[in-house]
């Protein structure tokens, strides 16, 4: 028995020897080791610490410990899908039949037909600013009165178009008419036409200038179905357009899309002057070829601009070729000059006879010396083809326009004598679409015209947070299933309807209810059956009533017993938290929007809301507006508020926390410290609600996002609560970068090693916490940074992981673009490494963070490896639209759908079986507010007291403190690293320019040297004055001697400083770290471009798409804040306009700048005696990526 006890402990003792050798040899020879146990012990230890900040430092169960006071209980029932639907439709016909009925008093009104065109109101110069029309209705019911405000409608414009002076408002010049006179035409000559463009740049540079101007205009009126062609008459074909169904992309005659309307003005900029241009014979059999192409329309309009030489000589009549139509239509522009007062005028000669080119014409003539001329000018021409109209009501497609930031939809009546009109906000008519609940990829809402084309859909971003112009399309596009045909049948059958159907191969059930409104428009709510929910519908709320509530507003409605002050750039206020209501909290988001826009009304508006929330009883006041649910949604929130003010202001973890906030689904925000906010802001779109809600029970981790509240790069950790008796909402908080990354080392010692990389990802790839996002030695971007661009090796490995790694495609439709991302298994249960064996010096190791969207990784690199992930450096285009592999690495891109649309495209079908990508989370799209410039005079709430903080390891991750380490040259490390202010050392680089435009040693935050003692300036003054002595000696030496002056030029930034015209694929990529000690931002001239052998050529644009937030399939550079985006530091417009008080903050500007030297010394001259001194003014772009 002793001896099998003896060899036991025998074994037992070799086991501990043989593992603590190991562990020697992986100290002694890292680039061996396994480290599994470690990754595996590192993901459990991460996940108990997220588990333990969303318990105690987010109060995710902080409600099961309430002091419940049933100041009221309420049942709560699920609204079914015909109630909404019933809903939103009488909303939308009581709006459209208020329009119609101020069309037909309009119309009552004018009953003359020599009316002339008027607009009203004229100027229309202000946003948002519209006119209220009142409803006739009259109803005894209080409540009700109050409630018919937010259904009435908000009119932009209204218009009598006339056809005597071609739709142009004499009295109202200061209005532009383009947009009334593109209407105009829609309407009056509807069907499509051809309109061929004949220039004669034999003219002098005036009357060129001015045939120019007139093609300009005339193009502009036109539409989408109508067809382009340009020709000038020094050149033997005609302009190239763009066409995506040719085979070459290009063609004689384009539609007269958006893009094609802008390649036309371009080539109009490009015409000179020629002294020659080609035979009337050559131009007319070239004209012939071009009208007897196939699949033209059967109107034709041929415009020749020319001057008085037609008139002088005959044969150039002989350009146009015989035609016996009544709808081919041709006509010169003849420009005269009157050399004596240089007044130009134009003649419109139209020839009726055309088979024998007789001089029987008609001739207009006209002064185009004013700019509203030119307007009539180009309607004129375009009037002469036929007008088959119908004298009906019609509601034409929304326009976008950019002024208002939504789209104008144009209701119109056609009469004898011209078109009434008015111009109403898109954004009012379809509101409950756009802010329609159950915004996921099961439930969903769409309006729809009866050409199939859908106008307003759920997912399409909200036309106020929208950067560009959305796209409408069909909705087999759009719901791109087999079935959808007899769907769309169905609808445009029946006035109401409820359609289930199913995929063959799925057994997922999809309804459709649909509605007419008006003959105009068709509602439909589209939902998937899902799994029951695991909650009683009917839901119990117990509220809290004895709390006071801060409106966000503190600015306006300061707290009875506390202080404003700034939390870093934002009005906050630590004595109490703050409720925020989103335009989702109100029955009429648009009405709210309007309301809050218009100054000091806005105030009365505010008052009221604040009244009904603080009213204990129901029915003491009436309802402002806002949803049923939102008084108990801000009672339950509110009693959050003392809990985070208590961990704010004294747990363990407040030094790195910046703000806690909590939203219900119905959109009230509570945040601590109370902050002013944006009243646009919707949080309930943000990409932290969105994730965690459609993920429920695990923690979501946020890519870095530069904090607009001006916190630097932050975190976003949330977190969806559910309970069966409280509404369900998102408890979440922003933390620093660096408390990530301090998460990391703190858990593990390796992560601190050389040659040791450890990192954070989420389930989409993109990285939470790198080293290269830490480094001040790096010179990329810091948001939107994907595992294919740091660590591209890794990433090609992965893809080999079956199980692992899926790309996946999915259907932007809004936008026609097709988007590739990466979805990383959250349930993996072991440690993957390499998959490809050998003696790798490379190795990497990888885990799930159990409850949580994110990886922990470990990357044990002993060299450096040139593996990269194909990637467009200009643009989100993938580099291979044509196909998709597997396990080929690519960064997240998009590819154009548009060409899938073509009549005769073979791959017509590659959309279907594409799910929709959903709703996309928005960024920050916004202007700064003046928020910003009323804090700055504000005392900071906190004290960080960053130079208290004595080693590296405390300073991390510490709120507004920075480990300051490189030198004011950007290269160079300081002697004796310091913890300071983030203003003063901005990403660990002393007086780096920050993101918001501070930092230089001209402006250094003053609450960043307020604990200095005298000794730091008295210091700098002794030094400062010996190194002036010691300079003017050495020129002096140097004057004096035969040596020419050298070395006196920083040898820096100044040189190395990022040209706006280099891309970031000219400049190394952090995956290859650069041995040699040198800033990698080289010089232009240093550097040969290198052409990606996977660049493809393409006629594909990139519309810049609402950005800023992970989408989950964005890429390297975001296309609002590409790196070529240079831009002056300098500029105060540009400084302030990224900076608006956000909740997650994600900011259109990532810039992670170097000071130059030439900011903090003066410029020293040349000394030698050949010098020759010349002013020059020296060009120098920030980085901006």
């Amino acid at each position: 028995m002793n001896k099998m006890n003896l060899k036991c402990l025998l074994l037992l003792l070799g086991f501990i020897y043989q593992t603590v050798a190991q562990n020697d040899d992986c100290k002694r020879n890292s680039s061996q080791c396994d480290y599994k146990p470690s990754i595996r012990q590192l993901s459990h230890t991460l996940a108990s610490k997220f588990t333990e900040i969303v318990i105690k430092e987010l109060g995710s169960e902080y409600t099961s410990h309430l002091e419940v006071r049933t100041a009221y209980k309420m049942n709560c029932f699920s609204e079914s899908d015909s109630n909404i639907l019933s809903n939103i439709v009488e909303k939308l016909e009581y709006k459209l039949s208020s329009a119609m009925n101020i069309l037909l008093e309009m119309n009552d009104a004018i009953t003359s037909n020599i009316t002339p065109s008027f607009t009203h109101p004229c100027p229309f110069n202000s946003i948002r600013k519209s006119v209220f029309v009142k409803t006739n209705y009259v109803s005894d019911d209080t409540q009700s009165k109050m409630l018919d405000r937010f259904k009435d409608l908000k009119i932009k414009r209204q218009y009598f178009l006339s056809h005597m002076d071609y739709a142009t408002d004499k009295d109202c010049t200061n209005m532009p008419h383009s947009n009334l006179r593109y209407l105009y035409h829609k309407v009056v000559h509807a069907e499509s036409k051809l309109v061929v463009f004949i220039i004669d740049n034999n003219m002098n540079a005036e009357s060129l200038q001015h045939a120019v101007n007139i093609a300009k205009e005339t193009v502009y009126a036109l539409q989408s179905s109508d067809l382009i062609s340009l020709k000038i008459t020094n050149m033997t074909s005609f302009i190239k357009f763009e066409d995506t169904c040719s085979s070459d992309g290009a063609s004689n005659i384009g539609n007269a899309t958006d893009n094609n309307k802008l390649l036309f003005r371009e080539y109009l900029s490009t015409i000179d002057f020629s002294a020659t241009s080609l035979s009337p014979q050559v131009i007319g059999s070239e004209l012939k070829a071009l009208l007897n192409e196939s699949h033209l329309p059967e109107n034709k309009l041929i415009i020749f601009l020319t001057d008085t030489k037609v008139v002088q000589n005959d044969v150039w009549l002989k350009i146009f070729p015989p035609s016996t139509s009544d709808r081919t239509k041709f006509v010169i522009g003849l420009l005269y000059e009157n050399h004596t007062d240089r007044n130009f005028s134009l003649g419109i000669l139209h020839f009726d006879k055309w088979h024998n080119h007789s001089n029987e014409h008609s001739v207009m003539k006209m002064h185009i010396n004013d700019s509203g001329v030119i307007g009539q000018v180009a309607s004129a021409f375009i009037s002469l083809l036929p007008n088959d109209y119908e004298h009906c009501l019609k509601v034409e497609t929304p326009i976008w326009e950019a002024t208002e930031r939504d789209f104008i939809v144009s209701m119109v009546r056609p009469t004898a004598n011209g078109i009434l009109g008015l111009d109403l906000y898109w954004s009012d008519l379809a509101e409950d679409v756009i802010y329609f609940k159950g915004t996921n990829k099961n439930r969903r809402a769409f309006v729809m015209d009866f050409s199939g084309k859908v106008l307003m859909h759920t997912y399409f971003p909200r036309p106020e947070a929208a950067s560009d112009k959305i796209k409408f399309t069909s909705l087999e596009n759009v719901e791109s299933y087999t079935f959808i045909n007899n769907v769309t049948k169905e609808m445009l059958l029946n006035k109401t309807g409820n359609l289930t159907v199913s995929e063959h191969n799925s057994t997922t059930k999809i309804n459709y209810s649909w509605q007419w409104v008006k003959n105009l428009y068709i509602v439909c709510i589209v939902t998937e059956e899902s799994a029951p929910s695991l909650f009683n519908k009917s839901n119990i709320y117990f509220t809290k009533t004895n709390k006071e509530i801060l409106y966000h507003r503190i600015d306006l409605f300061p707290p009875k017993n506390g202080k404003i002050c700034r939390h870093f750039k934002q009005i906050s206020t630590i004595d109490q938290g703050t409720v925020y209501l989103s335009p989702s909290s109100f029955q009429s988001p648009f009405t709210y929007l309007y309301d809050m826009s218009d100054g000091q009304e806005a105030i009365t508006y505010m008052q009221n809301y604040l009244a009904y929330l603080k009213s204990v009883a129901h029915g003491l006041l009436s309802n402002p507006g806002l949803k049923s649910e939102i008084q108990h949604d801000v009672g339950f929130l509110n009693s959050i508020l003392s809990f985070y003010k208590r961990q704010h202001l004294h747990g363990g973890l407040s030094k790195y926390i910046v703000r806690r906030y909590a939203v219900t689904e119905s959109g009230v925000l509570v945040m601590f410290p109370g902050t002013v906010l944006e009243y646009d802001y919707e949080p309930v779109r943000r990409p932290w609600y969105t994730h965690a809600v459609e993920t429920p029970g695990k923690i979501i981790l946020t890519s870095p996002n530069l904090d607009v509240g001006g916190a630097g790069y932050v975190v976003t950790i949330s977190y969806s609560v559910r309970s069966p008796i409280y509404p369900t909402m998102v408890v979440a908080m922003d933390v620093t970068m660096g408390f990530l990354y301090k998460l990391l080392i703190d858990s593990s010692p390796l992560c601190a090693m050389s040659n040791i990389k450890c990192f954070i990802m989420n389930n989409k790839g993109y990285l939470v916490s790198h080293p290269g996002l830490m480094d001040p030695n790096s010179s990329g971007p810091i948001e939107q940074q994907h595992i294919t661009h740091k660590e591209s090796m890794i990433a090609i490995d992965m893809l080999n992981h079956k199980g692992f790694v899926t790309k996946r495609l999915c259907n932007n439709f809004y936008d026609k673009t097709i988007q590739r991302y990466y979805e990383f298994n959250t349930s993996l249960s072991s440690v993957l490494s390499n998959v490809v064996s050998g003696d790798h010096c490379v190795h990497y190791y990888i885990a799930a963070i159990p409850g949580t969207n994110a990886f922990v990784g470990l990357i044990n690199a002993s060299c450096n490896v040139g593996a990269f992930c194909p990637c467009s450096m200009v643009d989100r285009l993938c580099l291979n639209c044509n196909r998709m592999e597997q396990t080929e690495c690519e960064c997240p891109c998009e590819c154009s759908s548009e060409s899938y649309d073509c009549p005769n495209s073979n791959t017509s079908n590659f959309n279907q079986n594409i799910p929709l990508c959903g709703m996309i989370p928005e960024g920050n799209n916004h202007k700064s507010h003046y928020f910003h410039n009323v804090a700055e005079n504000l005392k900071s709430c906190f004290d960080f007291q960053c130079e208290t903080y004595m080693s590296h390891s405390a300073c991390l991750g510490v709120m507004g403190c920075e480990w300051c380490q490189i030198d004011a040259d950007g290269r160079s490390p300081l002697i004796t690293p310091f913890c300071t202010s983030q203003s003063t050392c901005f990403n660990g680089v002393l007086g780096a320019v920050t993101p918001y435009g501070e930092g230089t040693f001209g402006h250094i935050n003053r609450d960043a040297f307020a604990s200095y003692s005298a000794i730091g300036p008295i210091a700098g003054f002794i030094v400062t004055v010996s190194l002036i002595i010691a300079v003017a000696i050495y020129c002096y030496r140097q004057n004096n001697s035969t040596a020419s002056c050298h070395n006196l030029y920083v040898d820096g930034p100044a040189e190395t400083w990022y040209d706006a015209d280099v891309q970031m694929s000219h400049l190394q990529s952090d995956d290859m770290p650069d041995q040699s000690g040198q800033d990698k931002l080289l010089p232009a001239m240093e550097i040969e471009a290198p052409i990606s052998p996977y660049r493809v050529i393409t006629g594909y644009r990139r519309p810049h798409a609402a950005g800023g937030s992970d989408h989950g399939y964005s890429t390297m550079t975001p296309h609002e804040d590409s790196e070529a985006t240079g831009f002056s530091v300098n500029d105060p417009t540009i400084l302030s306009d990224d900076t608006k008080s956000d909740v997650s903050f994600p900011a259109p500007a990532k810039v992670k700048p170097r000071l130059m030297a030439t900011d903090l010394t003066m410029t020293v001259l040349p000394c030698g005696k050949n010098s020759v001194i010349a002013p020059v003014t020296v060009h120098r772009h920030m980085e901006a990526s």
